[in-house]
């Protein structure tokens, strides 16, 4: 799910509390074939640029037929179903899986079941991670903010449904695999919370309204003259703004860092649509408030060629009025000493040469980010004045 023309990015790692999925397989019939699957939503699901589910694990794997295990399956034993593909550890499994894969597939869309629960959000999860219930094969986020499958063992058969309820609503698709009770949002007695804007403060269950909510208003607008700077990049160079604008426009993006996995399907979106944005006339640039060690980490871990400035402290971002407070610990891991007191908003300007905002997209939820076609829209009409 990443950033694509026409579509919403809605970024895709942490919900309430997320900081919390399974097991079952039939011998496959002589004959395999595919059911077939009315309102098929794979532009929801959890898939990689190569529409690959479950970062190339196993679905039937986790099933007690085929180990009970989490395995990484083999692009030998590659089957795509309906849009989304998957790899299996052996041709027994993969066999199993083509006789009944609503069966085998991860339900909701391989997002954390937990979060879909609690927040209807979509949240990246450990692979690992996973418990089978009513024979369906759900996933949980586990990482530095906490392991939502204990939080979704504490609540005993009370989740499942809302989880189903939820995800029919975001998708439009009807739930499906293992023995599945039907379940609709009238049948759930505690309604469902809004989101926050802070994904870190989400999965950490500690801030349930949104900080950052008068932020877009106060934020630099269209027709503002953009703050001039000088950044570190992954190199140790020094980015001047007032520089770079001197070939050019430049697209200019903040992003909270990576432990936000919705800030890496961004930049990972963005990176597919570079050269949209370089052939409309664009340089593209990301600002974020960690520091260089973990920009250089991130910038090689999703393989990124556009330059990632560390702004640390926020003093850009504050300069832009796109800083808000928070107060989380686990943030200096990232961000340095003092780094647990603010982040930036997400947010994405096109700057034209003169200095003058021509394109702004500020947002205080976290899992929305401005769309590689509305950015090469904002660049051709520079383009087009000139």
């Amino acid at each position: 799910m990443m950033v694509q023309n026409g579509r919403k990015f809605l970024v895709n790692t942490a919900a309430a509390l997320v900081l919390s999925a399974g097991l079952f397989v039939a011998a496959a019939p002589a004959m395999a074939f595919e059911p077939t699957q009315t309102d098929r939503a794979v532009n929801h699901y959890s898939l990689d640029k190569n529409k690959l589910a479950i970062s190339g694990y196993d679905p039937v794997a986790y099933f007690p037929e085929g180990g009970g295990t989490p395995t990484k399956g083999k692009k030998e034993f590659s089957h795509t179903f309906q849009g989304a593909t998957y790899h299996f550890a052996n041709q027994k499994n993969l066999d199993a899986f083509k006789a009944d894969p609503l069966k085998y597939e991860p339900a909701h869309g391989g997002w954390c079941a937990y979060a879909f629960a609690e927040k209807n959000e979509k949240v990246e999860v450990d692979p690992k991670s996973f418990r089978i219930e009513d024979g369906r094969l759900l996933l949980f986020y586990k990482g530095i903010f906490g392991d939502t499958k204990k939080e979704w063992e504490k609540q005993p058969g009370k989740l499942l449904p809302k989880a189903d309820a939820n995800w029919k609503k975001t998708s439009g698709e009807e739930p499906h695999g293992g023995e599945k009770k039907s379940s609709s949002a009238a049948d759930l007695s505690a309604p469902q919370g809004r989101v926050t804007a802070s994904a870190l403060s989400a999965e950490q269950g500690q801030q349930r309204s949104d900080p950052a909510a008068d932020v877009p208003s106060k934020a630099i607008k269209v027709g503002d003259a953009a703050p001039d700077f000088e950044l570190p990049d992954t190199d140790g160079a020094t980015v001047k703004l007032s520089t770079l604008l001197t070939k050019g426009p430049v697209v200019l993006t903040f992003y909270r860092g990576q432990w936000c996995p919705f800030c890496n399907r961004q930049l990972q979106g963005y990176q597919a649509g570079l050269s949209e944005i370089t052939g409309a006339g664009g340089q593209l640039v990301a600002v974020s408030p960690q520091l260089v060690e973990n920009s250089v980490q991130t910038k090689k871990k999703i393989n990124i060629t556009f330059p990632l400035l560390s702004d640390v402290g926020n003093k850009v971002a504050k300069e832009y009025r796109l800083a808000y407070s928070v107060n989380f610990d686990a943030l200096r891991r990232f961000n340095g000493p003092d780094g647990a007191g603010e982040l930036p908003v997400t947010a994405t300007y096109v700057v034209n040469t003169d200095g003058k905002v021509t394109y702004a997209y500020v947002d205080s939820q976290y899992q929305k980010r401005a769309e590689v076609a509305d950015i090469v829209a904002a660049l051709n009409q520079l383009k087009a004045k000139q």
